[in-house]
């Protein structure tokens, strides 16, 4: 017994074993001790039948059921959760306990093994293959216990996905018709939840119990959808050029100097303090207008004329720069842009990440609203399904020009298949390792379908060139505006004094 309950149950897998003693037999009284004093397992005995045999320390056990009358009816019920059960009872008593092949111990030792035994030894060893609907006998002096899964004989291996997202992910179906087809079963998809579902994809298995859990090929994360920055007026080509640290740079040498002059220059030092200012703001924008007296006064503004030929040339050319394309806002790509920028609906998938709720009737603007979305792989896939989801150009195309992910991601995890049919579970996840390290799905299946919606940021040479006219073509807007700067620069040097040379 301790030999066939190794072979069906490792420890490492299944390391709680619950010994229900529905017998006083002389050869239980012998067998007992050797499954007490066996360290590798955890045990549990029961007198009596206990219906928190389906709590959570017992589930998916493996049950040594002792049985010396036909009296335990509820058995079945009280053990349908476990992985299997091991009967024990005498050859005698195997008629009376198989009058109907719907009673409590013929339902149990369909999950299970039936050692029949008379007053000196186990005699036979029988065993339900589920899949094949037949009875096989193990002997007890050969012990190999059977793999019922090697061949399936048609039995339906159930996958429950959503329609949509079965139709964008082919690598799915392709799983499930493989395995299907090496352990000649027969690959199943549902769309709606029933009890006949064997493997379930799972979108994210946040807060999800690791014990059914198959980690598969590709990632899925929690992304936060937020709206696409809007392009910046034309004003700010004009202070985009410098930062604030460099216009407030400036702002103070200009003040200083005016200052300095107002108080020490021989011509400026007549003017008003607002004329001085906007005299050196002239002088660098165009050089200088007039001709100035004194030593000190040509000097420094010698000087000023020379930093206003580097910081105006540096200035212009930065500007025609910005004038080639479309400039927009910042995104919001960080965690720290998602607290500040970002209000989400309170909703139950917000839960857990701190980020900023509203309530009803009291809507935020929309540059502020931001929405949760479940991904499986990359942003491409999401809106493959969201356009099979909603099967409405007009929505997809808002949603594309309207909306992107962030960059930071929340609750990253492996792909994960949930497989609740118990024996499945072991060459599930042996046919899923080796696709991982096939490379199948990295190099072909993540691949292979992509949406026809991207997304593209508008330039400001694609909107001159479509407004050139057909008949008369333009020269290029960048041409234009050196050819202007070439002919204001040389203007401005024919046209500066000698004080701003020497």
């Amino acid at each position: 017994m301790l030999k066939l309950h190794r072979q069906v149950c490792p420890v490492e897998q299944y390391p709680n074993l619950v010994i229900l003693r529905f017998s006083d037999e002389s050869l239980l009284e012998t067998m007992l001790p050797a499954f007490m004093t066996d360290p590798t397992y955890t045990k549990t005995i029961f007198d009596e039948m206990m219906i928190f045999l389906k709590d959570d320390q017992f589930y998916y056990s493996c049950n040594f059921v002792p049985i010396g009358s036909s009296e335990h009816e509820n058995i079945y019920r009280a053990m349908k959760y476990s992985k299997s059960t091991f009967l024990f009872y005498p050859t005698w008593l195997s008629a009376e306990l198989h009058q109907s092949n719907d009673s409590a111990i013929a339902l149990s030792s369909r999950k299970g093994y039936e050692v029949l035994y008379d007053h000196s030894s186990i005699k036979e060893i029988l065993h339900w293959n589920i899949y094949s609907n037949q009875t096989i006998a193990i002997d007890p002096r050969n012990l190999i216990v059977p793999d019922d899964t090697r061949d399936l004989h048609g039995f339906e291996i159930v996958m429950y996905s959503i329609y949509h997202n079965s139709e964008v992910m082919p690598f799915d179906t392709y799983l499930l018709e493989m395995i299907a087809n090496k352990r000649n079963g027969t690959a199943v998809h549902e769309n709606t939840w029933s009890s006949r579902i064997s493997v379930c994809v799972v979108i994210n298995p946040k807060d999800m119990p690791d014990q059914a859990m198959i980690s598969g090929p590709g990632t899925t994360y929690i992304a936060v959808l937020t709206q696409r920055a809007k392009p910046k007026s034309i004003v700010s080509i004009l202070v985009d050029p410098f930062d604030m640290y460099t216009w407030i740079t400036y702002l103070v040498l200009v003040l200083t100097m005016a200052v300095s002059l107002a108080l020490f220059g021989e011509l400026l030092g007549r003017r008003h303090f607002v004329e001085i200012v906007l005299e050196l703001i002239m002088i660098s924008l165009a050089g200088p207008s007039r001709t100035y007296g004194g030593s000190f006064e040509n000097r420094i503004i010698t000087v000023f004329c020379l930093m206003g030929i580097v910081l105006v040339s540096s200035y212009q050319s930065l500007v025609i720069s910005f004038m080639s394309f479309v400039r927009y806002h910042p995104e919001i790509d960080t965690l720290a842009d998602i607290y500040e920028r970002c209000i989400f609906t309170a909703h139950k998938d917000t839960l857990g990440l701190n980020v900023t709720t509203y309530e009803l009737n009291h809507f935020p603007s929309i540059e502020q609203t931001c929405y949760i979305d479940y991904v499986r792989d990359s942003e491409e896939q999401s809106i493959a399904n969201y356009e099979k989801f909603i099967n409405d150009p007009e929505r997809l195309r808002a949603r594309v020009e309207n909306l992107r992910h962030a960059k930071v991601k929340f609750y990253e995890y492996p792909l994960c298949y949930l497989v609740m049919n118990l024996p499945f579970r072991k060459f599930f996840k042996f046919y899923v390792q080796a696709i991982i390290e096939s490379g199948i799905y990295e190099y072909y299946y993540r691949n292979r379908s992509q949406t026809k919606w991207q997304y593209e940021q508008e330039k400001f040479i694609n909107r001159a060139a479509q407004t050139q006219s057909a008949n008369r073509p333009k020269p290029p807007m960048k041409i234009i505006l050196r050819a202007l700067w070439e002919e204001k620069f040389s203007a401005a040097t024919r046209n500066k004094p000698q004080s701003c040379l020497h």
